[in-house]
């Protein structure tokens, strides 16, 4: 089965008509984008639960001893996270704008981002596969389609904005790879560095 095939049977949910999910391509992968304007629960079935399971893992570790989530860092060992169930974890991580996600030809997921009110959120590469320049793909990707005007979410680049959690682990070498992208430090606030685009 191709590709497309495998995303409108395991991924696209087709009950909301506000929801629009489509593909795009780039170095030999695909790019999977959620488009939902009025931030609507998406509909997770049997169908698609595989991909937005493994998608969740990607992003939290419900188990808080190994953490191999992207996002583990942001929680202590006895938070109540840990005890949630996959349905309340796609509330809590997938309620976004936009949502954009390199997946591979086996539609596991490589790497994440969403946008919300003109800012990148939760970028995030998959522990599985980590240092394979996953995320550098997305972004050389999703910025050729902003400057093309292909992305279906108005961006507005000179005031875009990307957020850095100051007790992420790895916040120095965010700042240094963000800047390389034409980001600086804008100003710090509620325990985030915030790096606008300079345009």
């Amino acid at each position: 089965m191709d590709i497309i095939n495998l995303f409108q049977k395991n991924i696209i949910d087709n009950t909301r008509n506000s929801i629009v999910f489509y593909l795009t391509k780039t170095d030999g992968m695909f790019v999977l984008h959620i488009s939902n304007k009025y931030k609507q629960k998406l509909n997770i079935n049997n169908s698609n639960d595989t991909f937005f399971k493994d998608l969740i893992d990607m992003l939290f570790d419900t188990n808080n001893k190994t953490k191999k989530g992207c996002f583990n860092y942001e929680h202590t060992d006895n938070d109540e996270i840990y005890n949630k169930k996959y349905d309340e974890l796609f509330t809590k991580f997938l309620l976004n704008e936009y949502i954009v996600i390199l997946i591979n030809n086996d539609l596991k997921p490589l790497s994440y981002l969403c946008i919300n009110d003109n800012t990148l959120w939760s970028l995030c590469t998959n522990n599985l596969f980590r240092n394979e320049g996953y995320m550098t793909v997305l972004l050389n990707h999703l910025f050729k389609l902003i400057h093309n005007d292909k992305l279906k979410i108005s961006i507005d680049l000179p005031n875009l904005l990307i957020y850095i959690k100051k007790n992420n682990p790895i916040k120095k070498q965010l700042n240094s790879y963000y800047k390389s992208y034409g980001f600086n430090n804008f100003k710090d606030n509620d325990g985030y560095i915030i790096m606008k685009y300079k345009y």
